[in-house]
């Protein structure tokens, strides 16, 4: 795809429309700036914006595509098809890191409360440590949730994730010091 056609397209589209980049990108949930290097034929949106940015010109896929009005809608299906397979792979590739991500962070958080513990001979304490190390990812994860929700996309496993994050490791946290307190005065 010619970076320069698209822009033109996409310029030609939008005036025709009569609307400014900044109402186009706030359509699309992109910046102006994006919409400003598209047209300037410095950049192509991504695969997952192609969609809902040829629904906001009134075009086809295969319009924007080929950047030309009244281009025949045989392929507009496979287009569509490729779009959402590509969407799918990003959306799986993200829930990976998500995943990934909240695992390590949970591992790090149980990590923290088990060295909190003193193993003495005698004794059993432990100090108690706020577990930030959960708590702080979890609630950026909270906010890319909300975030995610207000622009439209998908956030299924994000907040849930980001919730059991900030709420579950100073309960651990919580229920362990009170353990080896009681263990301590048993043990005394």
């Amino acid at each position: 795809m010619d970076a320069n056609k698209f822009g033109n397209f996409v310029a030609d589209r939008r005036k025709e429309l009569h609307m400014t980049q900044k109402d186009l990108a706030a359509k699309i949930h992109v910046t102006d700036k994006a919409v400003s290097k598209w047209e300037r034929g410095l950049g192509l949106p991504d695969i997952s914006t192609i969609e809902i940015l040829a629904d906001a010109l009134n075009v086809s896929i295969n319009e924007l595509m080929k950047s030309e009005r009244n281009v025949s809608n045989e392929s507009e299906g496979v287009v569509k098809d490729v779009i959402q397979v590509a969407k799918d792979d990003i959306s799986e590739r993200q829930k990976i890191i998500i995943y990934t991500f909240a695992a390590t962070t949970a591992f790090f958080s149980v990590l923290q409360i088990f060295m909190s513990i003193d193993w003495s001979r005698n004794t059993i304490g432990m100090y108690f440590e706020f577990p930030y190390i959960a708590v702080i990812p979890g609630a950026l994860l909270i906010i890319y949730g909300i975030v995610c929700l207000i622009r439209g996309k998908k956030a299924k496993d994000i907040i849930p994730i980001g919730l059991i994050l900030v709420v579950l490791p100073p309960v651990i946290s919580a229920m362990v010091y009170m353990i080896c307190g009681i263990a301590n005065n048993r043990i005394s």
